[in-house]
């Protein structure tokens, strides 16, 4: 029976220092993603937060609320290479709309994305937000003027 009893007791510690690491890496990776926002700039932390009301309503019916999209439809924005390595190309296809074949991590899409009616300043903080979500991480600022600027 203290048999028992003591591998029992071993398996629920071995359970609460497993459990315990988790949950310190948990809020780690939370005082971490907390920090990053605190030392970036204001501005893009501001157009960030307009870009992902923009993102609401109009980007997630295709590309999901978690960016990742639909597989060989509608393109990850998720840790997207061709977002993150494309920058003039994806301002476009937000302004102006975008078809052809483009490849997203690897896989081809050759869909057709139609204009969204934005304005310019919507393009820019859209752009700020999906850069800096689900993994893209990027620092420098999209702005309205640099959307303005990239023509057809």
């Amino acid at each position: 029976m203290k048999r028992i009893s003591v591998i029992t007791l071993m398996l629920l510690l071995v359970f609460v220092a497993c459990n315990s690491s988790e949950k310190k890496e948990e809020v780690t990776k939370k005082k971490s993603a907390k920090e990053v926002k605190e030392k970036q700039n204001p501005e893009l932390v501001a157009s960030m937060k307009r870009g992902k009301d923009v993102y609401t309503n109009f980007c997630v019916s295709c590309h999901l609320p978690n960016g990742k999209g639909v597989i060989n439809t509608f393109p990850p924005l998720a840790k997207s290479d061709y977002l993150m390595n494309n920058r003039i190309e994806s301002i476009k296809s937000i302004k102006y709309g975008q078809s052809g074949e483009i490849t997203v991590n690897g896989v081809k899409y050759n869909g057709v994305m139609t204009p969204l009616g934005l304005e310019d300043n919507e393009v820019a903080d859209v752009m700020n937000y999906i850069m800096n979500s689900w993994g893209n991480t990027n620092d420098e600022l999209i702005t309205e003027k640099e959307v303005s600027e990239i023509e057809q």
